[in-house]
């Protein structure tokens, strides 16, 4: 078994911390994509969980974490665009 350091599952944490909140948005979606700025800031969610990936596999241990922190922001602000634009269209 190979050993795990401490820096490797942080990285693991954050990489996974961050897929956590991709999936939480795609399952708000459930399907019917949005609109407006919510589609916008979808779609940039949906390039920077791309680009982190890519680093995680590279090993940039140091990029994932500042890219991770960057996803969870994203994901939390196109959830809440997704959100408001449900409730602007269920009035």
């Amino acid at each position: 078994m190979p050993h795990i350091t401490r820096s490797g599952l942080e990285t693991c944490l954050a990489f996974g911390e961050a897929a956590l909140a991709v999936a939480e948005v795609a399952e708000l979606i459930g399907g019917q994509l949005p609109e407006g700025s919510a589609r916008d800031l979808l779609l940039e969610l949906e390039t920077a969980h791309d680009r982190l990936r890519i680093l995680f596999d590279l090993g940039q241990d140091t990029a994932v974490h500042a890219l991770g922190l960057s996803v969870l922001v994203l994901a939390d602000r196109t959830a809440g665009a997704i959100r408001e634009d449900r409730n602007l269209s269920d009035s």
